[in-house]
């Protein structure tokens, strides 16, 4: 198996301290991915020849790193994606953003008092950021990039999501990607919109917003609701990795960094989990090493417990953090969100 979508975190510094960010459990130190690091991953990538698409994202905000415009330039002959809080959006970036940038997909948790409490910014900054793109997009009569809007539904949040959905749609959005809320604090714990078990309410406000974004002509991503059998990790499936800002290769988003969460109100703390270092191996020898083939394989078999839903989770001891399961699996992916589709990456 080959290497053929790569995350890479050119920062976990972001300029925003949003109430519901992961790094509000962080114990890390904030770092930009040095140019040493970049060039070595760049060339790493280009003997990675099955590589078709990257993401400029990770936790941090990618805008903010000193290398984005440098990055942009060197990797624009990938399928690139850009996520970002679009409110350090100059001209300098929107102009390599039109020349090589495929997608930018742009977090807005809610209309101007909503999205004010949640990120601590003005939205007006965003819209007139994105408002501006679209109009140099249309004097060089350029189709990219295409603005897609990422949603994170809370019920802090989620009475804002129909109006969300005009907005995306007056900034010409192709689409809006809504993720459930990954408590970080017991404060935020309350604040989920997932059930275990049925949840007719929230099912029934899906089917709304699904027609609703329908007749606005926007497409529409949309997490589970409710707990289902099925476990799938798109990193795993669509032959990704995840390279952070230190040079770390970790195999996705959950274990980039260590932080702690609530799992449906029960604490758990998430550690890092790194298969290597691009300073010390190349990436697609990382990538090809027992350890990394063999948790690949036991994920995408499903050959690791489900703790979510055990009768015996709450007193057990390894379901309290990530280092090692009841099958002897590690790191452990029992309580992973994403796997049961309730958290979804762009």
């Amino acid at each position: 198996m080959v290497i053929r979508k790569l995350y890479i975190e050119l920062t976990n510094r972001c300029n925003l301290n949003c109430t519901i960010c992961y790094r509000k459990s962080w114990s890390n130190t904030f770092a930009d991915m040095s140019s040493d690091i970049f060039y070595k991953l760049w060339e790493d990538i280009r003997n990675c020849r099955q590589i078709k698409e990257i993401v400029l994202g990770g936790i941090g905000e990618p805008t903010f790193s000193p290398l984005i415009c440098e990055a942009i330039e060197k990797l624009k002959e990938y399928h690139l994606t850009i996520t970002t809080n679009g409110t350090l959006m100059d001209d300098e970036l929107m102009d390599r953003m039109i020349k090589y940038v495929d997608v930018v997909t742009v977090s807005i948790d809610g209309l101007d008092k909503k999205f004010k409490d949640i990120r601590g910014a003005e939205l007006s900054r965003v819209i007139d950021n994105l408002k501006k793109l679209n109009e140099v997009k249309e004097k060089q009569k350029s189709q990219r990039p295409i603005i897609n809007i990422q949603f994170v539904a809370s019920m802090d949040s989620m009475e804002d999501i129909f109006g969300v959905i005009d907005l995306a749609s007056s900034l010409k959005s192709n689409t809006v990607l809504v993720s459930n809320l990954i408590p970080q604090s017991e404060k935020n714990a309350n604040k989920i919109l997932y059930k275990k078990y049925e949840n007719k309410k929230m099912k029934d406000l899906f089917d709304r917003i699904r027609n609703y974004s329908f007749k606005r002509g926007i497409s529409l991503i949309l997490p589970n609701c409710e707990l289902k059998t099925e476990r799938r990790c798109n990193f795993i499936d669509e032959s990704t990795t995840f390279v952070c800002a230190n040079g770390d290769v970790v195999p996705c988003y959950r274990f980039s960094h260590g932080y702690k969460e609530y799992i449906f109100g029960r604490e758990k703390q998430v550690y890092k989990y790194s298969f290597g270092n691009v300073n010390e191996k190349a990436l697609g020898e990382i990538w090809n090493s027992k350890e990394y083939v063999d948790f690949r394989r036991t994920v995408y078999n499903n050959l690791y417990p489900s703790c979510i839903d055990c009768d015996l989770v709450e007193g057990c001891d390894m379901a309290k953090d990530t280092e090692v399961d009841c099958y002897g699996v590690s790191p452990s992916c029992g309580d992973c969100l994403w796997a049961r589709k309730f958290i979804i990456c762009p």
